[in-house]
């Protein structure tokens, strides 16, 4: 990686296929190196708590955000919503359970979510359950993903009757999964994704220039093609410059 700049970015599991692509194309534009990283929002938090290595966090809800700036970790100032999705439930292509409805989960065998704990999707998820009285009728029968991802591969692989993911997810799965029901936005907290850059961060330079390049037009439609909803407050930028050659590298 000599003679680029590299920075580490941490982002949640849902937007794996669209900030891979996205970074593919950034570093052909402008020859700086993008690292990333990708888990749960609340497994990342950890890590940047930790002192992981990471320059910029891109989360899947705002509390963990919330709560790296609270800690003085994250930069709020630098804080750029980058897109949105939608909360749905799947089935196995091959189902034959009557799911059909959001209260249809209470009589499937097993329901994949999130752990709310440290999983947005998740947090959404329980959030929906709770407002359709749902919670306490499926409590015996929940099973728990460590991530947003792990949660689809149940449902893909018939391990669970029903998951419940976000709609990007189920789009990524093709006609492995089957969309039976969505969720009203009224039935949760807005799903948003939030992009900050990490105080502690040696690159901060690079970090915004790649956060810029993400909330702009030409990653806003990879991330509109692969099921996003807009950003909130989209920007129109420019593909950044390169870094110039006095700035210094950061080993993988």
């Amino acid at each position: 990686m000599a003679g680029r700049e590299l920075i580490s970015v941490a982002a949640a599991a849902s937007l794996r296929d669209g900030m891979e692509e996205i970074a593919r194309n950034y570093e052909a534009q402008t020859k700086e190196h993008v690292e990333l990283t990708f888990g749960s929002s609340g497994q990342l938090m950890a890590q940047i708590k930790a002192g992981a290595p990471i320059d910029a966090f891109v989360s899947a809800a705002e509390a963990q955000v919330k709560e790296l700036a609270k800690a003085g970790l994250v930069d709020q100032q630098s804080r750029k919503v980058i897109a949105g999705n939608e909360l749905v439930v799947i089935v196995p292509a091959k189902s034959s359970e009557d799911i059909t409805s959001f209260e249809d989960l209470a009589k499937a065998k097993k329901v994949a979510i999130g752990e709310p704990g440290s999983v947005p999707a998740g947090t959404y998820a329980q959030q929906v359950l709770r407002k359709l009285s749902l919670s306490e009728k499926m409590k015996n029968h929940i099973v728990y993903g460590t991530n947003v991802r792990q949660v689809l591969d149940y449902v893909r692989r018939g391990e669970v009757s029903a998951g419940i993911v976000y709609a990007t997810d189920a789009k990524e799965a093709g006609e492995e999964v089957t969309v039976v029901a969505k969720a009203e936005p009224s039935w949760h907290e807005p799903i948003v994704y939030p992009s900050v850059i990490v105080t502690r961060s040696d690159k901060r330079d690079a970090a915004k220039r790649f956060l810029e390049y993400l909330a702009g037009d030409q990653a806003q439609r990879v991330l509109k093609a692969k099921g996003f909803a807009p950003a909130l407050a989209p920007t129109s930028a420019p593909a950044p410059a390169p870094a110039s050659k006095s700035q210094g590298t950061k080993g993988t």
